[in-house]
């Protein structure tokens, strides 16, 4: 056959058993293959197949036939008078995709109605085998099918990643191209984006940024299609991503009519919250629409996935710098620009087309136009004047058109509002319907009225005033009811926490009670307690919740934090089942359980539910959510050091706290003990004293302090002083206060270790060595004996432990006990850590003192002066850098480099830590000098 001939007519008949039909079939196929990439129009009986616009028309006229059904025929057209296996079709059609029982024999059923009675008998079941497309079938060649540009075929093996085989092409543009891959032994799968020039290229750039960007910042990331690797060097460029199951506008066409509108709501849910997710870290899609959503069947149901971030936007350019992510793809320009030029049309906002920048309030709009979609049945179906009437739930209508109205001022604000509008729908009708009942009955009176007046005028008042008072009554019972109904619950509640307190607490402080006579402790009775709470308040979760709130505090204040621990993850799991995640109860809950968790040194697990907590109130800009994410996140930073990006949110928190809860002292007074650490820490000593001196003012005008809060107030400010260098009132301030502390609780308490510090550090400045020793003992066997060896606590007292042997000559012993610390704390907290920095800082020297040359090379290569400031700023630590590198160029014979270090670090650190330190004096000794008394 000719290449002219190829463009008219091929009849391709019924072949007969024997040579010449075996013949015809492998011209034919021939034919096919050696044309695979054009698109060609069928015809056979009153049927017609157009393959480009995959189009099935019957006597002329366009069917409606879900899309599975044709690329079974498409199959079999391209294989007529072959039998094709069930086995094949399924490999072909649903490729990679987990499919139902009787999917094929449903699409064969599917096509061969859509073909009609006439033309349905062409498809012949071979029994047991497959299926076979009979007849004579003409074919024209009207265009090209799915073509590559990068010349990639199915059964290739992907570039540069041989042992996988390209299985199909997913889709294509002009300037891209998606394939489905397999692993040639493993059958595990994959999806590769290739790029075909440089504008593609930044696109795969940005795609594989912002999924960096997701990776880092989220800790589920579940919804998200992982990027396994790139490349970027040599063409094909392409993006080698996991394979998150089909598309959702495949997967609608098999599913979405089985399934009934709260299925479909479980459906979209999955995606509002994975958008809200990439928000919540400013991650903007620009391009949400059903292609871009991949579903997959797993054992707790349909998980969603979004994919293709390659149009996307990053709100927030220098969270890459944050992450320590380089910035592929992504120039200042195109992160916040108004880039308007990106997106699908039909799920693109009004004013994104008018050329204003893409928003999160544009992703919702996309969101909205998903919902309606889902909701009506059809995907792709464009949301039309008269589109309320696809959807019968008036609230979901209310839902959709907020999410999609053309001003963004009147759109909903986000993501997540429109995830927690439809999740509260059923409380949102109770209400409407209560509302109505309401009107409805008023609406009766009005109409009574109506009918009697013109029989009985001089009742029109009587009437009126009458229809009044019952729509006045209809509101006041059901306020009542509801008050009653609320006053119930509240006694019920009162009567069982009364029983608790009798009983359970009171009660069981009896020495008989609790068989321990005289010496039962605080402990034992809360203990006790604790262990007959889920049977007292089996029948009140919500009870049961408050008072294991209480416990927590309770718990933690003795600190017996393993059970403060337990009890404040029994109180948030209760107020989850039963007010919800989003709840005031649970956000409190959590917010307590992210404060705990960081006291204890679960820095990892405080992290997460901190990040739980900005995701559930993403949405939310009420005082007293500021004040819980505040608060969380001000203990966080505090306790690893980072003083600086505490200290503001302490700012935020005591000022809602004293407007929300005034009679809440006890925690806002703690509260501003940690601030005057803070600004302490931060080098504010005025405004640490000036807070101290208000707080232990406010205390005085209560008239019920018993001297405990005073104390502790006393030593926090005590440290501005030992900073300043007034060192005898600073060590009296901390004396009076140890004694106030030692009495009421005790040597071991924490407090008192932190007053041990603070004399160990006024020890040091007097370079009173063996007291210093002594007291840096006594704070780091403390710190072990309260918190434990991974504590980051611990590990902070065993850098004063070490600096204290390596003052007193013993530098081995000094770098054997702080080692394995200081490696403790760059894992926990990061090598960049003010308290990683500053246990780095200190083996540096050990080694210097030790001439381990190489190794103080590693280590003060590592050494930041701004990060060290964090740990206590007073201005000195570039010099005290600049003198270990000064040391360690004076080993290593660069005489003049050391001079120069030395001699401005020596003369800088004259009055900080001359006459006192030991490094300083070895300093002296390299310029020659003799070391200061």
């Amino acid at each position: 056959m000719d290449n002219a001939a190829q463009s008219r007519a091929l009849l391709i008949r019924e072949p007969a058993c024997g040579c010449a039909g075996t013949a015809l079939l492998a011209r034919m196929k021939t034919d096919i293959d050696s044309a695979e990439r054009h698109s060609y129009s069928y015809r056979f009986g009153s049927a017609e197949f157009d393959e480009a616009r995959f189009e099935l028309r019957v006597a002329g006229l366009p069917v409606d036939v879900e899309r599975r059904a044709l690329e079974v025929l498409a199959y079999l057209l391209r294989h007529a008078g072959e039998v094709v296996t069930k086995e094949e079709l399924l490999r072909e059609v649903w490729a990679g995709r987990i499919t139902v029982d009787k999917v094929l024999p449903n699409a064969i059923n599917k096509l061969r109605r859509a073909l009609g009675e006439a033309n349905a008998e062409r498809v012949q079941t071979q029994a047991r085998i497959g299926y076979r497309l009979d007849g004579t079938i003409e074919r024209v060649a009207v265009g090209r099918r799915l073509a590559s540009r990068l010349e990639l075929a199915a059964g290739q093996s992907v570039p540069a990643r041989d042992n996988f085989l390209l299985r199909r092409q997913l889709g294509s543009s002009r300037d891209n191209e998606v394939w489905l891959a397999e692993h040639a032994k493993t059958r595990e799968k994959r999806v590769y984006k290739f790029g075909v020039d440089g504008e593609r290229l930044r696109s795969l750039k940005r795609e594989a940024t912002l999924s960096r960007v997701l990776q880092e910042s989220l800790d589920d990331r579940r919804h998200f299609v992982d990027i396994i690797d790139w490349n970027f060097e040599s063409s094909p460029f392409f993006l080698e991503c996991q394979y998150g199951g089909e598309s959702l506008l495949e997967w609608a066409e098999q599913h979405l009519a089985a399934l009934g509108i709260d299925e479909r709501l479980v459906v979209f849910l999955q995606i509002a919250d994975a958008v809200a997710a990439a928000h919540s870290v400013g991650v903007l899609h620009k391009d949400l629409k059903p292609a871009n959503v991949l579903i997959a069947a797993t054992e707790s149901g349909w998980l969603i996935r979004l994919t293709d971030f390659g149009s996307g936007r990053l709100l927030d350019p220098e969270r890459l710098e944050a992450l320590g992510i380089t910035q592929l793809g992504l120039t200042v320009t195109q992160s916040i620009a108004t880039d308007s030029s990106t997106g699908t049309p039909l799920y693109v906002a009004p004013e994104v087309f008018a050329g204003h920048a893409p928003t999160v309030q544009s992703d919702v709009f996309a969101l909205g136009i998903l919902l309606y979609q889902l909701l009506a049945g059809r995907l792709n179906k464009p949301m039309a004047s008269g589109w309320e009437q696809d959807i019968a739930d008036e609230l979901l209508r209310e839902d959709v058109r907020l999410a999609t109205d053309g001003n963004p001022e009147r759109r909903l604000a986000t993501a997540a509002e429109l995830a927690l509008r439809l999740r509260d729908r059923e409380r949102r009708r109770l209400q409407i319907d209560a509302a109505r009942r309401d009107e409805e009955q008023a609406r009766s009176a009005r109409e009574t009225l109506a009918r009697s007046r013109a029989r009985r005028p001089y009742l029109v008042a009587l009437i009126t005033a009458l229809a009044v008072s019952i729509a006045v009554v209809l509101v006041l019972y059901r306020t009542a009811v509801n008050a009653r109904n609320t006053a119930q619950q509240e006694l019920d509640r009162a009567a069982a926490i009364n029983r608790f307190l009798n009983e359970d607490l009171i009660g069981r402080s009896n020495p008989l009670v609790v068989a321990k006579g005289q010496s039962a402790s605080i402990r034992d009775v809360l203990l006790a307690a604790r262990d007959r709470v889920a049977q007292r308040f089996s029948a009140q979760p919500l009870t049961e919740a408050t008072i294991r709130t209480s416990l927590t505090t309770l718990f933690n204040m003795i600190e017996l934090l393993p059970e403060a621990e337990g009890e404040a993850r029994r109180a948030l799991a209760l107020y989850e089942s039963h007010a919800g995640a989003a709840s005031r109860d649970a956000l409190k809950a959590r917010s307590l359980l992210a404060r705990l968790l960081t006291r204890t040194g679960k820095i990892e697990e405080a992290h997460k539910e901190l990040q739980r907590l900005d995701e559930l109130t993403a949405a939310m800009d009420d005082p007293y959510t500021k004040y819980l994410r505040a608060h969380a996140w001000g203990i966080y930073y505090m306790n690893r050091g980072e003083y600086a990006k505490g200290v503001p949110e302490y700012r935020i928190a005591i000022p809602i706290l004293r407007e929300a809860e005034p009679d809440n002292v006890t925690l806002r007074d703690s509260m501003r003990m940690d601030l005057i650490g803070g600004l302490t820490q931060v080098g504010d000593l005025a405004g640490a004293r000036a807070e101290g001196a208000d707080l232990i003012r406010e205390i005085g005008t209560r008239g019920d302090d018993n001297g405990l809060v005073v104390a502790f107030a006393k030593a926090m400010v005590a440290r501005t002083y030992t900073l300043e260098g007034d060192l005898a009132t600073a060590e009296s301030q901390l004396v009076e206060a140890q004694q106030t502390i030692v009495n009421v609780l005790g040597a071991a308490h924490t407090r008192n270790i932190m007053v041990l510090s603070d004399l160990f550090d006024i020890a040091v400045r007097r370079a009173d060595w063996p007291r210093a020793l002594a007291y840096a003992q006594q704070v780091h066997e403390g710190a072990l004996a309260k918190f434990g060896p991974e504590h980051n606590i611990t590990a902070a007292t065993a850098i004063n432990w070490g600096q204290a042997l390596f003052e007193s000559g013993d530098t081995k012993t000094a770098e054997d006990k702080l080692r394995p610390f200081r490696e403790l704390l760059a894992a926990k907290l990061g090598p960049e850590n003010p308290q990683s920095q500053v246990a780095t800082y200190w083996l540096c020297a050990f080694a210097l003192e030790q001439r381990k040359a190489d190794e103080a090379a590693r280590l003060v290569a590592l050494l930041d002066p701004a990060a060290l400031e964090g740990a206590g700023a007073d201005g000195f630590w570039k010099l005290r850098v600049d003198m270990l590198r000064g040391l360690l160029a004076a080993q290593r014979g660069d005489e003049a480099v050391a001079a120069e270090l030395l001699a401005s670090a020596v003369d800088g650190l004259a009055k900080a830590d001359g006459g006192r330190s030991r490094l300083y004096a070895n300093a002296q000794r390299a310029l020659g000098r003799s070391p200061t008394p």
